[in-house]
């Protein structure tokens, strides 16, 4: 089930190459699909032959990593490393090790709610390309012994990485596609584009000005009804939102969606929705950080993870759950008043 996040621009953007309200300024919009969900990249740039260029160099990045992190092909290069879980150091690229150092320092940071290993229970509940499945307690203990990010460890400067027990599995469906954005926005950067919305389903990251001149408007789903449930206006941001309506199954009226608490090696419980905001200057790779930190809602109680993000510059946090009188909000302390929410 695809994605979470819709944009709300201060127009609607209907076909390739639209004028903007400045004569000078053209709206570049390129389209496509790429690990489970849609991308999409609007360039506002006064030169089409520099934009083309760009959108079809971020595409062609997004597409490599798609194959290199993929879980479901069994010819990526994650697929490789999992395979060799429990045969010592493996050769790897400097895009796994990138991943791997956000990845363990998120996990420190949240005393390991998230954890990248979760990939045996993914497989498990038949959330990575297999069947819809309610495990048993023991199938669920077996699994959740090969979790557990410390026995992850990787060596930057000799490439190599390594998986302490045979049968683990990486799996970098929590923040894959935030490095993917990331290195989008490397490309983007290179070829002068200061200008920009690119969207990859719950990831969105805007640079500079919207096509009127101002800041850009992105709402953000709600989680349990159709529109929004608030809206943000900003620029040089990363916005990640992970919610339990993006991958699910129902079994006997109960609802089974795709992040799991790894103490536990069942679905998450504490949250719907969580949209983690970060100023795009917070860390060397912002988008990777926050797309693996939306998942903090979930796999820690709304109280703990706003603590965590209250203490990390630049980031901000909302995060929604279930209720008996409807949805509960809470908010990052840099938030709060700031935003109108539609419960």
């Amino acid at each position: 089930m695809i994605k979470a996040v819709f944009k709300y621009l201060p127009i609607l953007i209907l076909s390739s190459v639209i004028f903007s309200s400045c004569a000078k300024e053209t709206i570049y919009k390129r389209t496509d699909a790429a690990m489970g969900t849609i991308w999409e990249i609007e360039i506002i740039s006064t030169d089409k032959k520099n934009a083309d260029k760009a959108a079809d160099e971020v595409f062609d990045e997004v597409k490599r990593l798609d194959k290199m992190l993929s879980l479901h092909n069994k010819e990526s290069e994650l697929s490789a490393l999992n395979a060799r879980a429990g045969t010592g150091p493996v050769k790897v690229s400097q895009d796994i090790i990138n991943i791997l150092k956000v990845a363990f320092k998120v996990s420190e940071l949240t005393k390991g709610g998230f954890d990248i290993s979760i990939g045996p229970v993914v497989k498990l509940w038949g959330f990575a390309g297999g069947n819809e499945y309610i495990p048993s307690g023991a199938e669920i203990k077996a699994a959740h012994e090969l979790v557990g990010y410390k026995m992850i460890s990787f060596d930057e400067k000799k490439s190599e990485a390594t998986l302490a027990k045979k049968g683990m599995v990486l799996d970098f469906g929590g923040i894959g596609k935030g490095y993917a954005v990331d290195r989008a926005a490397s490309i983007l950067k290179k070829y002068g584009i200061k200008n920009v919305m690119f969207s990859a389903g719950g990831q969105i990251l805007i640079m500079g000005h919207n096509p009127k001149g101002g800041s850009w408007k992105v709402g953000v789903r709600h989680p349990r009804g159709d529109g929004m449930l608030t809206a943000v206006e900003d620029t040089e941001r990363c916005i990640a939102t992970s919610g339990d309506y993006e991958h699910y199954f129902v079994k006997k009226n109960k609802l089974y969606h795709h992040i799991f608490d790894p103490q536990s090696s069942k679905p998450a419980s504490d949250a719907v929705s969580c949209t983690v905001l970060l100023k795009t200057n917070t860390f060397d790779m912002p988008n990777t950080w926050a797309d693996a930190l939306s998942k903090i809602g979930f796999v820690m109680h709304p109280e703990a993870a706003i603590k965590v993000i209250n203490e990390i510059k630049g980031a901000e946090c909302v995060i929604a759950s279930d209720s008996p009188e409807g949805l509960r909000i809470a908010v990052s302390d840099n938030l709060k008043g700031k935003l109108e929410f539609n419960k």
